[in-house]
């Protein structure tokens, strides 16, 4: 091979790494097995399956689609999102402007085994009452299940009932060294930060809980 070849072969090797390391994998259904690292674009609901077990890597993004129809979570198997410091995991929504268009949050249905979010973002959801289930915040954690929060960041987020970043009911949450910033409610309520109702075993540690506002001025 000629040195020209062999450069002209090297550029195109390169180009070609580029784009496939920029590029977004659309998603949507049912999840199992280990996803990540990089990007991918949610175009639907995404559910994790009873019985089956979901681990999600560091680096690894995923940008909800903006639509009106709020895709989201629905988990009711095991699910692990486990971040590093240098390496975080994001939830976030492809339209940062209309709320409705907003994604619709991570909902641990009631009876899911218990859960890790770690080193994640979750930004930019929009939690509302839907056929599937009533979840007031954008992480929402129903009877049942367990949810241990910690070094993440819960922001912008809203919800059109009590709630708005982080909601639990009747169940175990642990919340260590977080953020949970910037969340809005459009009904008058309490929770608009973190809500949690009977559950009396559950721990805030070490956070930062501020800047969360009710429309209609509710705490």
């Amino acid at each position: 091979m000629t040195r020209r070849k062999a450069i002209l072969c090297t550029v195109y090797c390169v180009l070609f790494l580029s784009a496939s390391a920029g590029a977004q994998i659309e998603i949507s259904g049912p999840q199992s097995g280990i996803l990540g690292p990089g990007t991918y674009l949610v175009v639907g609901d995404i559910s994790v399956q009873s019985g089956d077990s979901l681990e999600i890597v560091p680096g690894t993004t995923f940008i909800h689609n903006g639509d009106a129809s709020n895709f989201k979570w629905l988990i009711s198997g095991k699910f692990t999102a486990a971040g590093v410091e240098a390496d975080s995991i994001y939830f976030l929504s492809q339209n940062s402007v209309g709320v409705w268009e907003r994604w619709g949050g991570l909902l641990f249905l009631s009876g899911a085994p218990a859960a890790i979010i770690d080193y994640c973002v979750v930004d930019g959801g929009m939690a509302h009452y839907q056929a599937t289930g009533d979840n007031d915040a954008v992480v929402y954690i129903n009877s049942g299940s367990s949810l241990t929060l910690t070094h993440s960041r819960v922001s912008n987020n809203t919800s059109n009932m009590e709630g708005g970043g982080v909601a639990a009911n009747n169940t175990v949450l642990l919340i260590d060294s977080c953020l949970i910033v910037n969340n809005i409610q459009l009904a008058k309520g309490k929770g608009v930060g973190v809500k949690i109702v009977e559950c009396s075993d559950s721990s805030i540690l070490n956070s930062v809980i501020a800047y969360n506002q009710s429309a209609l001025g509710g705490t």
